[in-house]
């Protein structure tokens, strides 16, 4: 796009200027002049919209994200999952997570916003995120069967469901769904939305990111091959750059979390064998 910009600039104004200003100044220069600010109208012009495509087309800087605990953590404690949290900051610079460690307190709200969500996690979490990206972890199980929840910039994750689903690790299955619900939230707010097509009912799947898991216990096979298609790929890549791209299939594979330091702290100081 810049190339393309410049080369239509060189068009324009490197015609006849040298020409112009070589001849006699009396009789020459009001044609100059005029041939000139007509060049320098249309080179203005291609400016602007190259600027403009260029805007459009350049990768989106994502936002960072907020991470609450609706309720008391029961299946997993709150102090190895913060530690999960930071390692999953320090992996990477796109984007970073912040962590509330005081318990979201229904109380706290009116009773007109109690009475309005109910026992609807996703609500009091729209409540809490105040149009801001926010991520919300519960213990309580979601009505349509569903491992998590997302509107537009807010997700909830249910924590307490999975222990029956156990292993892969409570743990595991909590940096999985952090990182999906991420991308959900990043592409929800600074794109286009999901790809075509993504969660839909099927009784077909092959692991994508993006795919609707026909059983429940799929899911465990998700998290641990879990990985972007061709076509998630290229929706990241263009959305958000490769690096972004790039740093999706990194943590996707949870390769930092089954090995090395991160597998060997939570072992040694928190007492998690995954």
């Amino acid at each position: 796009m810049v190339f393309l910009t410049f080369a239509l600039q060189a068009l324009v104004l490197g015609t006849n200027w040298k020409t112009g200003v070589r001849t006699e100044l009396g009789s020459r220069l009001g044609s100059w002049v005029r041939t000139g600010a007509r060049k320098m109208v249309v080179a203005g012009v291609i400016v602007v919209f190259g600027a403009g495509v260029f805007l459009r087309l350049a990768p989106h800087r994502v936002s960072h994200i907020k991470i609450k605990f609706l309720d008391s953590p029961k299946s997993f404690s709150e102090y190895p999952f913060a530690y999960i949290v930071y390692e999953l900051n320090r992996s990477q610079t796109d984007w970073h997570f912040t962590l509330d460690p005081d318990t979201f307190n229904r109380d706290s709200r009116t009773s007109s916003e109690i009475d309005q969500c109910g026992t609807d996690s996703l609500c009091y979490a729209k409540l809490i995120a105040e149009e801001q990206p926010l991520i919300g972890i519960t213990e309580s199980d979601f009505d349509q069967g569903s491992f998590w929840m997302n509107s537009g910039s807010v997700s909830v994750i249910s924590a307490g469901q999975w222990k029956a689903f156990e292993p892969p690790s409570t743990y595991e299955y909590l940096s999985y769904s952090l990182i999906v619900q991420s991308t959900m939230i990043h592409l929800n707010r600074n794109c286009s939305g999901l790809p075509t097509g993504a969660f839909q009912e099927s009784r077909l799947s092959y692991g994508d990111l993006f795919e609707f898991t026909p059983r429940r216990n799929e899911m465990k096979a998700a998290i641990l091959a879990a990985h972007l298609s061709p076509k998630g790929q290229e929706l990241l890549a263009n959305c958000f750059g490769l690096d972004y791209m790039n740093t999706c299939n990194r943590l996707l594979s949870l390769e930092w979390l089954h090995a090395g330091r991160v597998h060997d702290n939570l072992e040694k100081n928190f007492g998690i064998k995954l």
